[in-house]
């Protein structure tokens, strides 16, 4: 009998991640004559001192606890991080976070989506610099929506958790086995693994209120003028990144030249004004 062990450094909200994720490992792994547990640790330290043959599992969300730390040193902290843990010769994974912050967070929305967006950018680097696997989180949420799933960068929820943990086994019998077993029963896991696919159970039927007509005649349809993950409306968010300096004024227009490019004057300027209207009118507090 085999015996995968895993060690987590993750926020005390993945738990039921986790769970979902070992749920579905265990079961994949059946009939490989192999069992899979899992312990979370409370600190970087106690996941680098791990047995030898430990599967490593880091997730970036424990990172956005104190946004007082500056990125320069966490950055340099996160790489020390994965230096010693690459030393082990352990596969080790780095879960990215969802870019989603929920309305509660309000008074932290800037800073919380600037550190996410920082952390899952040096997910990558630390991947190609130290060998390390990445299990992107992001990519698989995003594509649902966090309003499908209600749900942001904690993953409360149930059904935030099926998916989430579902990805996360995936992510773990693709990069973390190599040492357990040979590479046809890996593909008989990874097999299993894609049959227990969660089915989605989504119940929200948001229908956006800043809907304006693109096209012409019969084939007019209903747009939403929110485009990037945060549901904000793209023209709106151009010029906020502006105003608070993120990106300067002539990136903002050759974004906007761009778009005109490929919708066509008319339905840009649609757009446009729609994007200033709710840029410039006053946001709601949560």
């Amino acid at each position: 009998m085999t015996h995968i062990n895993i060690c987590a450094y993750a926020s005390p909200g993945e738990v039921p991640v986790l769970d979902a994720a070992l749920s579905h490992l265990s079961l994949s792994l059946e009939g490989e004559a192999s069992t899979v547990a899992y312990q979370r640790v409370e600190s970087r330290e106690d996941l680098v001192n791990a047995p030898t043959g430990t599967v490593r599992l880091v997730s970036l969300q424990p990172e956005l606890e104190d946004l007082d730390v500056s990125w320069p040193r966490l950055e340099q902290d996160l790489r020390d991080f994965a230096a010693k843990l690459s030393e082990s010769g352990d596969p080790v994974l780095i879960q990215t976070v969802f870019r989603l912050v929920g309305p509660d967070k309000e008074e932290t929305r800037n800073a919380l989506l600037v550190r996410i967006r920082r952390l899952d950018c040096l997910a990558a680097d630390l991947s190609r610099e130290f060998g390390a696997f990445v299990i992107d989180l992001d990519r698989v949420l995003a594509d649902i929506g966090g309003a499908s799933l209600a749900t942001d960068y904690r993953l409360q929820g149930e059904q935030a958790a099926k998916i989430a943990g579902h990805a996360l086994a995936m992510g773990i019998a693709s990069n973390a086995l190599d040492a357990y077993m040979p590479f046809e029963a890996q593909e008989r896991v990874l097999s299993s693994l894609t049959a227990q696919r969660p089915a989605l159970n989504l119940t929200s039927n948001v229908t956006p209120g800043n809907l304006i007509s693109l096209g012409k005649g019969k084939r007019r349809q209903q747009v939403a003028t929110n485009m990037d993950a945060q549901q904000e409306n793209h023209v709106g968010w151009l010029i906020r990144q502006v105003l608070s300096r993120q990106i300067g004024p002539a990136e903002a227009m050759d974004r906007l030249i761009k778009a005109i490019q490929r919708r066509g004057i008319g339905d840009s300027l649609g757009i446009l004004f729609a994007g200033l209207s709710q840029a410039l009118s006053p946001r709601k507090q949560a």
